[in-house]
């Protein structure tokens, strides 16, 4: 058993692909639509596997070995009925040839036939598929054989069919019996590879007709768009299925043509999802840890400004980053301006003063400085300025949300070890998918705390909310505004 994938633009490149490399007997086990690229345009693609039994191959491979190059072409361009027919043909003639020599001095029966389907003797496919000559000529053997039969029964000589000597009736039985037993042991083999083929093609049904985006998750057709829809904006696929599927489960079939109505039962879905934390604010120390350039210190003083301004809160700032040249003395600024008191971090032990003045005030709001933690050295270095667990400090990881879904992946599994409480996502003001923010919070079941959306302070600053984290998603405002409402 042969099997083979084909790629190509459309279904029916993709079909004439099998047609013309396995035959018209290949058996289709999948088909499906490609998302990725296609050659160097980037065009989508579909990708078939199709399987063909041995035999039929061969069969396909001896036809054309004696077609001429003319005859191929137009071979190949036939149908797949038409070309089924012209391989049956040629085999039964092969296999008449060698089981009925020609009597001497006669050219008729296979012969003929044999001599018109010879490489570069012109063979003319149309007429093979009108002529039914070779069926005729069949006829005459049998009926030949058939009157030698009687005639050896009744006593008198047979007539010579060929050159060689005359063989015995028995003889003739004996090889007749041998050519039943070996078709028969070759269409038991056949049977058996075809019923290989069908089991594993029962094991993944899903496969076939995938043709549309989620159908290899099982979800319907009538949710296909919505699937596109959020894959587009970033969410991963196996995320989108899973809402898609329970949305799927919550509506009547017979409501499934209702775009609106589709949308909004997702919209709500993503609401009982989404996992929001824009508290935290029962522990006064809060940590705010993340890489290089994801804007902590920026965070920290709308959040300064938010809770001293709108919440009428007492905040203390303190910085831990001693690596970047003027980032105490910047800390210091921020908090001449918002009127507040600051300190510098150096060491764990610097933390036991620290805790002295916690009464002094409501929150206490500490700058890390940005680590990527590529290596195990940057961990050992902010363990040592972490506070003790007795302070039962408020873990954030600041993230801006234009990285790459991978890339925030990668920087969740680096920076888990801190057991970080929440995540706040930066720069969503650059940011023009955002999927990345569910994937997050999916992978590490991890709420989204606030977003920093812009420079100015403390307008830029948000805490999340679930119907946000929504609008960002389906763009239910951007929409909005597109239509004029």
């Amino acid at each position: 058993m042969q099997v083979k994938k084909f790629e190509a633009r459309t279904m029916k490149d993709a079909l004439e692909m099998v047609k013309t490399q396995l035959g018209p007997d290949a058996i289709i086990l999948s088909a499906r639509d490609n998302k990725k690229g296609y050659g160097i345009n980037g065009e989508g693609s579909v990708e078939i596997t199709a399987a063909i039994s041995d035999s039929s191959l061969q069969k396909k491979a001896f036809t054309e070995s004696r077609m001429g190059q003319n005859d191929r072409e137009n071979f190949q361009r036939h149908g797949a009925k038409a070309q089924k027919q012209i391989i049956n043909k040629f085999v039964d003639n092969q296999l008449n040839k060698s089981q009925v020599a020609v009597p001497k001095g006669n050219r008729r029966y296979i012969d003929i036939a044999d001599e018109e389907m010879a490489p570069g003797r012109g063979v003319n496919i149309e007429n093979i598929l009108r002529d039914n000559s070779a069926r005729i000529h069949m006829d005459d053997v049998k009926h030949a054989l058939q009157n030698n039969a009687q005639r050896m029964q009744t006593g008198q000589s047979a007539q010579p069919m060929s050159a060689a000597p005359a063989q015995t009736q028995q003889q003739q039985t004996r090889q007749s019996q041998s050519a039943s037993t070996e078709q028969f042991s070759s269409l038991q083999t056949e049977i058996s590879a075809l019923k290989n083929v069908i089991e594993q093609f029962q094991k993944v049904p899903q496969q076939m007709g995938s043709s549309y985006p989620g159908a290899d998750y099982g979800i319907h057709h009538d949710f296909s768009f919505l699937f596109e829809k959020l894959t587009d904006e970033g969410m991963e696929e196996e995320y989108a299925a899973e809402l898609l599927l329970q949305t799927q489960k919550k509506i009547p079939a017979t409501k499934y043509k209702n775009k609106a109505l589709l949308e909004g039962w997702l919209a709500r879905q993503i609401l009982d999802e989404t996992k929001v934390s824009a508290g935290g604010f029962e522990s006064k120390i809060h940590l705010f840890l993340g890489p290089t350039g994801a804007g902590k210190t920026s965070t920290i003083i709308k959040m300064a400004s938010h809770l001293i301004i709108r919440e009428k809160k007492r905040v203390a700032l303190v910085t831990c980053d001693t690596t970047k040249v003027g980032a105490p003395e910047q800390m210091k600024t921020y908090a001449q301006i918002l009127n507040v008191p600051s300190a510098t971090v150096r060491n764990s032990q610097e933390w036991a003063q620290i805790a002295r003045h916690l009464n002094g005030v409501d929150y206490l709001l500490v700058d890390y400085p940005g680590m990527n933690l590529k290596n195990p050295e940057e961990g050992e270095n902010l363990k040592k300025i972490l506070p003790s667990s007795l302070l039962d400090a408020w873990t954030h990881l600041v993230l801006p949300v234009v990285s790459k879904d991978a890339e925030l992946s990668e920087l969740g599994q680096r920076f888990k070890d801190f057991k970080f409480n929440d995540v706040i996502f930066t720069h969503l003001d650059e940011s023009i998918h955002n999927g990345t923010l569910f994937n997050f919070m999916k992978k590490f079941n991890c709420p989204i705390h606030a977003f920093g959306i812009g420079s100015q302070v403390p307008e830029d600053f948000e805490f999340a909310t679930k119907e946000r984290v929504l609008d960002l998603i389906l763009k239910i405002t951007q929409k909005s505004r597109d239509i004029g409402l």
